[in-house]
């Protein structure tokens, strides 16, 4: 009897587009901040994450009883799990504005999450790139952008820090939107740490 065959570069491309769904929410929160739009932006974000947290487990599922995967089964979970906590984080970001009642959106915080939006659409390109892992020419260009990014948000978040503190006396304020820059910064990490997955994918493969 023919066993039925999951695809699980299909899976992944889906799960990382709640990453890019979550991104462009941001995004769109920072470009017209009001602290009286949070509370519904907050729970608009977190539809976003418990969609992809479904997935996530649907496709722990399959694997739990897969006999072949196109790639290592280890290297499949431990991709889907950063995946998972990339829109985590993204969602994190909101979720610190709604608890720490960010009056005003921080100096640099629009900046950095163009940066993570950018990060995240880089690693799209490269899981959507993933099933051509035995010519990987294109999708290394892709985890080269993602570390490129990468770089500039280790850059921009020092920046970040340095402005607050030199400029923030109010410590309520300073300990939140540290919170904040943190977060997003945290999100182009985790980036990076998927793309350093597949790239030990290709290794292994080629």
């Amino acid at each position: 009897m023919a066993r039925n065959k999951n695809d699980y570069f299909q899976l992944m491309e889906q799960q990382v587009e709640y990453c890019v769904e979550a991104s462009d929410l941001l995004e769109k929160i920072m470009s017209d901040y009001e602290k009286s739009d949070i509370l519904v932006m907050k729970e608009k974000m977190h539809e976003i994450e418990n969609a992809g947290d479904m997935l996530y487990h649907d496709i722990h599922s399959k694997l739990a009883v897969e006999f072949i995967t196109p790639i290592d089964q280890e290297d499949i979970l431990h991709l889907v799990q950063i995946i998972d906590d990339i829109t985590d984080a993204i969602d994190e970001v909101v979720l610190y504005f709604y608890m720490y009642e960010t009056d005003e959106l921080p100096r640099d915080a629009k900046k950095l999450a163009n940066i993570v939006s950018r990060c995240v659409a880089a690693l799209s390109n490269a899981v959507k790139e993933l099933k051509n892992f035995k010519k990987p020419a294109e999708l290394r260009k892709y985890l080269v952008t993602v570390n490129d990014i990468e770089g500039e948000s280790d850059i921009e978040y020092a920046n970040a820090i340095h402005n607050l503190f030199h400029n923030c006396d109010d410590i309520k304020k300073l300990i939140g939107t540290k919170e904040i820059y943190e977060s997003l910064e945290s999100c182009c990490d985790l980036c990076e740490h998927a793309a350093d997955i597949i790239e030990q994918v290709i290794i292994k493969n080629t």
